[in-house]
C-alpha cells in the first residue's frame, strides 16, 4: 500500500483520480490555490471545478504530511469499507440478523462499481457511507440522527444528499429530516452563483448512465457491474416474512427509482452502443446547474445498498447456511475484485526528474501538449503557476479570451507561432516541458524547437 496506487490501471492519465490528487495538494498549501492555475488570470474559485471540497479542505493538510500513497490507499479504502459497515448497519436496523446483515454487507464489498468508484479517486463522491448511517438512523425512529447524516452526505455529494431524501421521503417521512437542506442551505448559497461555470461537458458513452447490460452483472466493463445476485432484492416485493413486507417494498420501490435516474439521460444496452431510447428522467439534467451531474451511474451505488438490505431481509427467517451462501457468492467474484481493487500502478508522476527540476530553476510552466489534469499531476511537485485548465472544460472559463490557449495547442501540434514565447515570457511563464504521457499523447517538438532551440534539461526548453 505504500508502493503502488490502489485502483486506475493508468493513474497519471485519469482525469478523475489526478483532479483529486491535486485538490488534496491544493488546499494543504499556503495561500489560495486558484493563484497557481490559469496564472496569470487565474481560477475566481475551485468550487466550480470541484463541487465537493469538503474532505479536501478537511484531510488535505493532513495528507500532505503524510507519504504518497500509503496516506491516499487508507483513506479511499477507508471510504470502502465504511460504505461495507453502513450497509451491515442498514440491514440491522431495518431487522435482519448479525450474520445476515454482515452477507449484505460481503456483497457490496465484492460489487465492482463500489470498487471502481473509489479506485478511479473518486474520494467523497464515492462515499454513501453518511447516506446509509442517515437511513439507519431513520429505520430506528431516529429523525433528528437521520436528518444529520443526509446533510452530510449532501455536503459531501449533492446529487447522492438530493438522492438519499428522495429515499427517506419514500420509506419514513419525519420532521427531522428538514435538518438536511437545512445543514446544506449555506453550501447551496455559496454554490449556485458558479454552476454557470461549472456546468460540464458529457462525456461519451456509458459514462453518463449505466448501461442495462451492467444491471444484470454482464457488462463487457467489470467496473460499472452491479453484482448480479443484488437482483434477487427485488423479489423482496412479493417474498419474505410478512411482517415486514411494507418496509421491504418501500426499500425495493426506492432501489428502481435510483436505478431508474442512474440510466441517465439516455439508456443503451451497452457502453458503446447507440442509446434505445432517452431516459424519462433525463429533463433533470437540462436544469441549471444539473448538467454536470455526468455521472448519473453513482445514484446505483446507493441502490446497491438497498438491494442488499431487502435481499437479507427476504432470507432472515431462514437459516444461517443462506446468509454464508451469500457471503461465498461474494468470494466468488475474486477475480473481479482483484482487477478492481489490486495496488497495482507505480505511484512515481511521469516526469518527475523533470519537476524536481523545474521546482528549482522555473517560475511558471507551460506543459505542453497536457489536456489540464496531467499538468496538475506535475504542479504537485513543481509547485510553480501552469498555463492549464480543468477537465471537461478544456478552455478558460467565461470571459477569459482562449486564443492564448489555442495558439498553444497549435504549437504542441507540430505548427509554428510565431512570438507566442515572448508572450508566454511577458505573462511571467519561464519554461516548457514536453513529457512522453503514451501513445498519441506525446506532442511535436519540431516547432518548439525550432523557436526555442535545444533543451536546457532533458524534455525541457527556456523561453
Amino acid at each position: 500500500m505504500d508502493t503502488a496506487i490502489w485502483g486506475p490501471a493508468d493513474p497519471w492519465n485519469n482525469g478523475d483520480f489526478l483532479g483529486a490528487h491535486w485538490l488534496f495538494w491544493a488546499l494543504a498549501q499556503t495561500g489560495d490555490p486558484t493563484a497557481l492555475l490559469n496564472w496569470p488570470w487565474g481560477e475566481t474559485t475551485l468550487i466550480s471545478n470541484f463541487p465537493n471540497l469538503f474532505d479536501a479542505w478537511l484531510l488535505g493538510p493532513l495528507f500532505s504530511e503524510a507519504d504518497f500513497p500509503l496516506g491516499w490507499n487508507l483513506m479511499m479504502l477507508g471510504h470502502h469499507l465504511l460504505n461495507v459497515i453502513g450497509t451491515v448497519c442498514l440491514a440491522r436496523s431495518a431487522g435482519a440478523r448479525l450474520l445476515h446483515a454482515s452477507a449484505g454487507g460481503a456483497l457490496i464489498a465484492a460489487t465492482p462499481i463500489m470498487l471502481h468508484e473509489h479506485a478511479m479517486g473518486h474520494t467523497l463522491t464515492a462515499a454513501i457511507w453518511p447516506a446509509l448511517f442517515g437511513l439507519s438512523a431513520l429505520f430506528q425512529n431516529r429523525s433528528i440522527a437521520a436528518g444529520l447524516w443526509i446533510g452530510v452526505q449532501g455536503l459531501a455529494y449533492l446529487y447522492t444528499g438530493i438522492a438519499t431524501g428522495l429515499v427517506a421521503f419514500i420509506i419514513r417521512p419525519t420532521k427531522g429530516l428538514i435538518l438536511a437542506p437545512l445543514l446544506c442551505a449555506p453550501y447551496l448559497m455559496f454554490l449556485i452563483p458558479e454552476l454557470e461555470p461549472a456546468s460540464a461537458v458529457r462525456p461519451p458513452d456509458g459514462f453518463t448512465g449505466l448501461p442495462l447490460d451492467a444491471i444484470w452483472g454482464m457488462a463487457s466493463q467489470s467496473h460499472i457491474r452491479l453484482h448480479p445476485i443484488l437482483l434477487m432484492g427485488f423479489t423482496a416485493w412479493f417474498w419474505g416474512n410478512k411482517s415486514l413486507l411494507a418496509l421491504r417494498r418501500k426499500i425495493v420501490v426506492a432501489a428502481f427509482i435510483l436505478l431508474l435516474m442512474a440510466l441517465g439521460p439516455e439508456v443503451l444496452f451497452q457502453r458503446g452502443s447507440t442509446p434505445s431510447w432517452t431516459s424519462p428522467v433525463g429533463f433533470i439534467f437540462d436544469l441549471p446547474g444539473l448538467s454536470r451531474m455526468h455521472h448519473p451511474i453513482r445514484l446505483s451505488m446507493l441502490a446497491a445498498p438497498l438491494l442488499a438490505t431487502a435481499l437479507v431481509l427476504v432470507l432472515n427467517r431462514r437459516r444461517a447456511i443462506w446468509a454464508l451462501a451469500l457471503i461465498g457468492l461474494s468470494l466468488a467474484q475474486w477475480r473481479t475484485i482483484d482487477n478492481t481493487a489490486a495496488w497495482s500502478a507505480s505511484s512515481e508522476i511521469p516526469g518527475f526528474r523533470k519537476a524536481q527540476w523545474l521546482s528549482k530553476n522555473s517560475t511558471g510552466v507551460v506543459d505542453l501538449g497536457s489536456s489540464g489534469m496531467e499538468a496538475l499531476s506535475l504542479q504537485t511537485l513543481h509547485g510553480k503557476p501552469i498555463l492549464s485548465g480543468f477537465h471537461p472544460r478544456s478552455k478558460p472559463r467565461p470571459g477569459i479570451d482562449p486564443s492564448l490557449f489555442e495558439r498553444v495547442e497549435r504549437w504542441a501540434a507540430g505548427e509554428k507561432q510565431p512570438r507566442l514565447p515572448f508572450r508566454l515570457k511577458q505573462l511571467g511563464y519561464s519554461h516548457v516541458v514536453i513529457i512522453d504521457r503514451g501513445p498519441g499523447k506525446t506532442p511535436s517538438i519540431e516547432a518548439v524547437e525550432a523557436q526555442l532551440g535545444s533543451p536546457v534539461y532533458p524534455g525541457i526548453y527556456a523561453l
